[in-house]
């Protein structure tokens, strides 16, 4: 029975994470890149926002390559949170940390 539950467990893991997109940020000094995919294919004109950061709002589409600049202008180094949709409406959500130097 335990090895069932493992089983089942490790395939419904697999699979979610198969049909997931993948959304991945990168932190630059001026802001963040996003690339939005799904199963590995490049995301063409994913809307990406940032809903919980008030100062920034403006909506940003992914070009041919799936990827977006948006960019940031921040005081202090903080969490964000980054929603994507998709073209077919798919919502995902990911929370990346943005830090900020002091010069």
């Amino acid at each position: 029975m335990k090895k069932l539950n493992i089983s089942i467990s490790t395939l419904l893991v697999l699979f979610s994470a198969a049909t997931l997109a993948d959304i991945n940020i990168v932190d630059t000094k001026n802001g963040s890149w996003v690339t939005v995919s799904k199963n590995g294919v490049a995301e063409e004109n994913a809307l990406v926002t940032t809903p919980k950061l008030y100062q920034l709002n403006q909506a940003f589409n992914t070009n041919d390559n799936g990827r977006v600049f948006i960019p940031l202008s921040l005081n202090s180094s903080r969490s964000i949170q980054y929603k994507a949709v998709t073209s077919n409406g798919e919502e995902f959500l990911r929370i990346a940390y943005h830090g900020v130097s002091k010069r």
